[in-house]
């Protein structure tokens, strides 16, 4: 007997996750995939796996189209296309039709997944979400500016199909979610900003997060693959002028390497640590607490996953006010967004001004653990993916989770952990009763 519309309501939907890659690996978009479908497994509904597609047909055109790009970059000095290009999209539509056909679904969730929708034929209401439009992409990343005139206009045409193929679509940033709006024609009522998480599977206890001391050595940690995107020299520049200021301070680099010929006494240079080894992921964690701020001056970013991760350990971020970082960056109260001009003496200078007032650096570093607690967490990212689903689908989704999320751990323990660390402190000790209370 079919199922009455009564019953229906009464269960969790089914989420049909579309994507050409694999979200189960963690290693996808450097993880989100894992972290956003665990996030609705615990706050949305049941999370149906449609890709990866790993068939033959859709590499034929994958391989074929970086062999293309190959002789028209030696031929015209550009890209030809990228992949939101048209034969790839309706490639990618059938094959997620005949997965939905064998694995039926209520409502289907297309992360940076343009190209998979575009062309999709589906009843199911679509949740888009991505960190950045194509109109940003090509005129913001120095690297797409080699993309043919063809080739813009390809992804042009793709991006503007899935975002009207959407029911609701959500970016982590105003950024991205104005140019959604604006150059795309997404509906203000139905397009959001929801800010991503953390991808931390055992976050900091809040109690060594906020336990930062200014006294010794101002250690300062720059996290990032490319010196010359993230702002490695203007990273450097700021620890020279501390120096020059008479601070103590050192420089940790970890993720990349300075052009050769380019150190410094005071900069340690880490090039690779991984998250998915236990012991490096210890060593990652200990720079993250040891440090006294996080370096981010970069050239061009949407929204950098770093910045969240940073305010669950309680270190607070300066960062150039560029692109989406405004999504995970709010100013004065986790970290500070300073020009895209600015160079390293500007980054110095409000160092100097944060640890003049040694009480309101503890201060902030509260504030930036406060706020991966309330914002900057998958769990925070799920319970409003949750309230754009109820509204897509018209309906309540009961609750029910099978694991335990972080904004369920002991809410005694953080209070008792606030008092032993700020003990002289009782605005600030209330402070932080109130805010886990708020969790």
């Amino acid at each position: 007997m079919p199922e009455t519309p009564l019953q229906r309501s009464k269960q969790r939907p089914k989420i049909g996750f579309v994507h050409r890659f694999d979200a189960r690996d963690i290693r996808s978009w450097s993880g989100i995939f894992f972290f956003m479908a665990r996030a609705l497994e615990d706050h949305v509904g049941e999370v149906v796996y449609l890709g990866p597609d790993k068939s033959a047909g859709t590499k034929f055109i994958v391989d074929n189209t970086a062999r293309v790009n190959r002789f028209w970059q030696r031929l015209t000095g550009k890209f030809l296309a990228t992949d939101k290009n048209r034969v790839l999209a309706k490639r990618l539509a059938r094959f997620f039709e005949k997965r939905i056909e064998e694995m039926p679904c209520d409502i289907l969730f297309a992360p940076v997944a343009a190209v998979e929708i575009a062309y999709l034929k589906t009843d199911l209401p679509i949740v888009y979400y991505s960190d950045i439009t194509w109109n940003q992409i090509v005129d913001y990343y120095p690297e797409f500016s080699g993309v043919s005139a063809f080739g813009r206009a390809e992804g042009q045409l793709i991006e503007s199909l899935a975002i009207a193929r959407a029911k609701a679509s959500a970016y982590p940033s105003e950024w991205a979610v104005e140019s959604a709006c604006d150059e795309y024609g997404s509906p203000r009522e139905s397009t959001f900003k929801i800010s991503f998480g953390a991808n931390l599977n055992d976050p900091p206890s809040r109690a060594s997060a906020i336990c930062r001391s200014l006294s010794g050595p101002v250690n300062l940690l720059l996290v990032g693959v490319d010196w010359d995107r993230k702002g490695g020299a203007i990273a450097l520049e700021c620890l020279i002028s501390l120096l020059e200021k008479g601070v103590d301070a050192h420089l940790t680099i970890m993720g990349c390497k300075p052009p050769v010929g380019v150190s410094h006494p005071r900069m340690h240079v880490i090039p690779f640590l991984s998250k998915h080894d236990p012991e490096q992921r210890k060593q990652i964690a200990q720079l993250f607490l040891q440090a006294h701020f996080m370096l981010l001056p970069t050239r061009a970013d949407a929204t950098p996953i770093v910045t969240c991760e940073a305010s669950a350990f309680g270190l607070p971020t300066l960062a150039t006010d560029t692109g989406g970082l405004q999504g995970s960056i709010t100013y004065g109260v986790n970290g500070f967004l300073l020009p895209a001009e600015a160079h390293g003496d500007a980054y110095a200078d409000k160092i100097l001004s944060v640890i003049a007032d040694p009480a309101g650096y503890d201060d902030l570093v509260v504030s930036t653990r406060n706020e991966f607690e309330n914002n900057l967490n998958w769990d925070a990212w799920g319970r409003s993916m949750r309230n754009i689903f109820e509204m897509v689908l018209q309906r309540p989704i009961p609750s029910g989770s099978s694991r335990e999320p972080f904004d369920r751990f002991s809410a005694t323990e953080n209070r008792d952990a606030a008092s032993e660390n700020n003990q002289g402190s009782p605005e600030l000790a209330s402070s932080l009763a109130s805010e886990v209370s708020r969790m």
